[in-house]
């Protein structure tokens, strides 16, 4: 062959001997892929070359983060109904916080409060002895607002209701000729069920039966209600709460009736801030009257329904606001039903994330408008760990990874979480300050 005759370029190999193997490096999924076999040589073609560097194991804290777009505002808005017949006379201002005891709305010139609870009102609460969960609510909330009334009943005791007085065309109401009697054989309804007193004039009603409606001829008495007992989370309607609902009736201009029914208060979860109007004075009052959000200023976040299991309630997130400041919160919320994003294009269904901020007050908070902001949610967190660039690991055909020193030695790990570039490692040769081969 001649001098001046080019000859073909050798094709270069990277070869890299370890522990008597011969093996191949290639780059997979951020790895880097052992492929050689002991005593065998390997060889890879020059697009295969992989460049080496070294880095330094340190010891961190690693966090997995998913950011999503959000929106600053108060919370999810929900409608407000008036469960009155009537006209609307008068309705709040948009921008108004309504707290406890405060007018909601008027129907026929008549205040409808808010209450603070869980329970709406679905029934009249009017006769002494009534027990449950929404005398409960109005129990607290009179409670709150300052109303003496008492001691309730205790947990486990039995309390007879006693239906409210019936008038007559005398004047006098059943219940009162009921209670003249007691008074004048000196006993009561409670007398009675506590000494379990039984006798031929005291004897206590059965229960009618079809023979019994068959065979008399005139109308048996109404049986008296049977005891109740309360149960834990119930409240009990005693003389004492009538008197203090009609003081609070009076108080607020309502009619002071003793009496509080469907429509007569509005039981939210707390106070609330107007959102929107739905209605004008001198519309019907049965229908949706207006809008209401929290009054706190809350985020909320359109999250896909099978992206769910990376936030949990509780989780920490970092809120990035319009002006590029952050502020912390945490997830106080996810929406039950999920409902498609976009029904007429047919989205994907989606679920709303409510993020409770830590300091809704703070001054970058106050005065950042309502509008877009992203939120950064810690799917998963390690601190003080080890860890590598993902570049470093070694991920042998055999099963495993491991991490290579710069004389070749390899060092067997374990891996942990993966975040940003970088994964948590343990082993015992593995140690901060430890210098190994990574790809670059």
């Amino acid at each position: 062959m001649r001098r001046n005759e080019a000859s073909p370029r050798p094709r270069r190999r990277l070869l890299l001997t370890v522990s008597g193997a011969s093996v191949v490096l290639a780059i997979t999924a951020g790895a880097v892929v052992w492929t050689g076999r002991h005593g065998q040589e390997s060889r890879a073609s020059a697009d295969e070359r992989v460049h080496v560097t070294t880095a330094v194991v340190e010891r961190a804290d690693l966090s997995d983060t998913l950011t999503l777009g959000g929106t600053l505002g108060h919370g999810r808005s929900r409608v407000v109904r008036s469960g009155k017949d009537g006209l609307v006379t008068w309705l709040p201002r948009i921008g108004a916080e309504v707290t406890r005891g405060g007018q909601m709305f008027r129907v026929n010139d008549n205040p409808v409060p808010l209450l603070y609870g869980s329970t709406p009102l679905y029934r009249t609460l009017r006769d002494e002895g009534t027990v449950g969960r929404d005398v409960k609510v109005l129990v607290d909330n009179l409670t709150k607002l300052g109303y003496d009334f008492g001691e309730q009943p205790e947990v486990g005791s039995w309390v007879r209701p006693r239906p409210a007085a019936t008038p007559t065309s005398d004047g006098a109401g059943a219940e009162g000729e009921t209670a003249s009697a007691d008074a004048a054989s000196g006993e009561s309804a409670e007398d009675e069920t506590a000494s379990g007193k039984s006798g031929q004039d005291a004897a206590p009603s059965a229960r009618p039966t079809a023979a019994d409606s068959a065979g008399a001829g005139s109308p048996a008495a109404s049986p008296s209600p049977a005891p109740v007992q309360v149960r834990r989370g119930e409240g009990v309607l005693t003389a004492g709460v009538i008197a203090a609902l009609k003081r609070w009736q009076s108080r607020t201009g309502a009619a002071a009736t003793g009496e509080l029914g469907p429509g007569d208060a509005i039981v939210l979860s707390g106070a609330v801030r107007v959102g929107g109007l739905l209605a004008e004075p001198g519309d019907a009052a049965g229908g949706d009257l207006l809008s209401v959000t929290s009054t706190v200023r809350q985020v909320t976040v359109p999250l896909k329904a099978d992206a769910t299991g990376s936030v949990r309630r509780g989780n920490k997130v970092t809120v990035t606001l319009p002006d590029n400041s952050t502020v912390r919160g945490h997830v106080t919320a996810l929406s039950s039903d999920a409902q498609s994003a976009d029904q007429n294009a047919g989205g994907e269904p989606q679920l709303t994330v409510t993020v409770g901020l830590d300091d809704p007050d703070a001054g970058p908070v106050r005065d950042a408008d309502s509008g877009s902001v992203r939120v950064g949610f810690t799917s998963a967190a390690k601190k003080d760990v080890l860890v590598v660039p993902v570049g470093a690991l070694l991920a042998l055909s055999e099963g495993g990874y491991a991490l290579q020193r710069p004389g070749g030695r390899l060092l067997p790990v374990e891996t942990g979480l993966f975040a940003k570039g970088r994964v948590e490692v343990s082993g015992p040769e593995i140690s901060e300050g430890l210098r190994v081969v990574t790809a670059s």
